[in-house]
């Protein structure tokens, strides 16, 4: 027998993408703020930074392509992927998205960038790359885009 589930509305065109990336972000909100939930998603965030290291290493080297190469590339591979999925926690584990983790610091202002150019659900992977949330406050994924934004800024990363 079929699982009851409640269809999402979305808008045609652009407003789509919008309006599925705000029911996410809120989604993972608030599963990150309900009691006993903290410790795990941190781990979640270590193992995860761990593996993306590891994924990173085995498949890029420093010296093979120019690090904006291949982020681009990690970047395109993601969004073909995973665009037509509905659960942010698969999209977030994809091994692009691992390996963009796993290029750390020096992806930031690649990150950043494509962030500001392209909204998409980069916020965990800045995260995890640099253990602060300058958006844990925010309610919105829109404020939370523009509080990563300006965090960059204030850093001289964008």
């Amino acid at each position: 027998m079929p699982v009851d589930c409640k269809k999402r509305k979305y808008h045609a065109g652009r407003d789509k993408d919008r309006a599925s990336r705000e029911v996410d972000y809120v989604y993972a909100r608030t599963r990150a703020l309900l009691p006993g939930r903290g410790r795990r998603l941190e781990r979640g965030y270590d193992v995860a930074s761990h593996f993306a290291k590891v994924i990173a290493a085995r498949n890029r080297k420093k010296a093979d392509r120019p690090l904006e190469e291949s982020f681009r590339e990690q970047v395109d591979r993601w969004k073909n992927e995973t665009g037509h999925m509905s659960s942010i926690t698969r999209a977030i584990t994809h091994p692009s998205y691992l390996r963009i983790i796993g290029m750390g610091k020096e992806a930031l202002p690649l990150l950043l960038k494509e962030l500001r150019e392209r909204p998409d659900h980069w916020l965990v992977a800045l995260n995890a790359i640099t253990g602060e949330d300058p958006a844990a406050d925010r309610d919105n994924f829109r404020e939370a885009v523009a509080a990563w934004i300006s965090w960059g800024e204030a850093r001289s990363l964008c």
